[in-house]
C-alpha cells in the first residue's frame, strides 16, 4: 500500500490522500506490523505466472516507484522477498479487478482495489489506525476511474 502512497503513482494516489491516508503515518504503522522478509520461492513466482503476474515485473515496477532502496532485491536464482499469503492475494484480485473493469492492463487503481478486497488484517490495521474503511476507498477508486461503486 504504501506504494501507492506516492505521487504520480495514478488515480489511487489521490484517491488515498483525499481519503485521510497520510504516507508518513501509513509507514509508521506498516514498519510496528511488518516482521523481517525471507526469499521467494520459484514456486511462489510460478504460482503468479499461474494468474498472469511476472513477478520479475513487478519487481522492477516497485524498484522504479518507490526507488531502489526501498524495495528488496531480488533476482531469479537468488533469494527474493517473500510475499506473503494476503500480498500474493491481492495481486490476484487485482488481476480480476482488470477484468471485471475491461482493463487493457492492470494499474495502480487495481492493485489497490485488490488490497481492498482481499481482507489482509495489516491492510486493515492501517486503514483502521487512520480512521479510513475500505468500502469508502473501494467506491472513491471507483469513482475515480469512472465507474459507478
Amino acid at each position: 500500500m504504501l506504494g501507492l502512497l506516492r505521487p504520480g503513482v495514478g488515480a489511487c494516489y489521490q484517491v488515498l490522500h483525499d481519503g485521510g491516508l497520510d504516507a508518513d503515518a501509513a509507514r509508521e504503522i506498516v514498519k510496528r506490523r511488518t516482521p523481517g522478509g525471507s526469499a521467494l520461492t520459484r514456486d511462489d513466482a510460478d504460482a503468479l505466472w499461474a494468474v498472469g503476474i511476472d513477478l520479475d515485473v513487478v519487481l522492477a515496477l516497485l524498484a522504479e516507484t518507490l526507488g531502489p532502496d526501498d524495495v528488496p532485491e531480488g533476482h531469479a536464482g537468488r533469494g527474493r522477498v517473500r510475499l506473503s499469503q494476503p500480498a500474493k492475494k491481492a495481486l490476484q484480485l487485482a488481476l480480476r479487478e482488470a477484468i471485471w473493469l475491461k482493463s487493457k492492463s492492470i494499474g495502480s487503481e487495481h492493485i489497490l482495489l485488490g488490497l481492498l478486497r482481499c481482507d489482509d488484517v495489516d491492510v486493515n490495521a492501517v486503514l483502521s489506525e487512520l480512521g479510513v474503511t475500505p468500502d469508502s476507498l473501494r467506491a472513491a477508486t471507483l469513482r475515480a476511474i469512472g465507474r459507478a461503486a
